[in-house]
């Protein structure tokens, strides 16, 4: 087993480069393909401390970060928080940024940066 051997991390590159991942120096995982657009794109996911849903409302409308928890069992793609909001006559906040805390048809709303 060589050293490269020893520092492969099982899983795919997120930006398509295949099973090129690997730990590198101070533990980052890193993608070795040379011209991978975002080499560092595992650490950086892996570096997100936050695990609410982020919501920006706007004057025409909001988007929303899922935690990437929601990524494990497709939880993705059963999560009821936009559903919610479309439902809404209108934001429940003022224009800005928030986490939103809940479930189903009660969410809580807490300003973030």
């Amino acid at each position: 087993m060589s050293a490269a051997d020893d520092r492969a991390v099982t899983g795919y590159c997120p930006m398509g480069c295949g099973r090129t991942l690997f730990l590198a120096a101070g533990g980052y995982v890193t993608c070795s393909y040379i011209h991978c657009p975002r080499r560092d794109a595992v650490a950086d996911l892996l570096d997100d401390r936050e695990t609410a849903h982020i919501v920006d409302f706007t004057g025409d409308g909001f988007t929303v970060r899922h935690p990437l928890r929601e990524r494990l069992d497709d939880a993705l793609m059963t999560c009821g928080l936009g559903e919610y909001l479309v439902q809404l006559a209108g934001p429940p906040v003022q224009p800005g940024r928030y986490r939103a805390h809940g479930t189903g048809r009660s969410w809580t709303w807490q300003a973030a940066s």
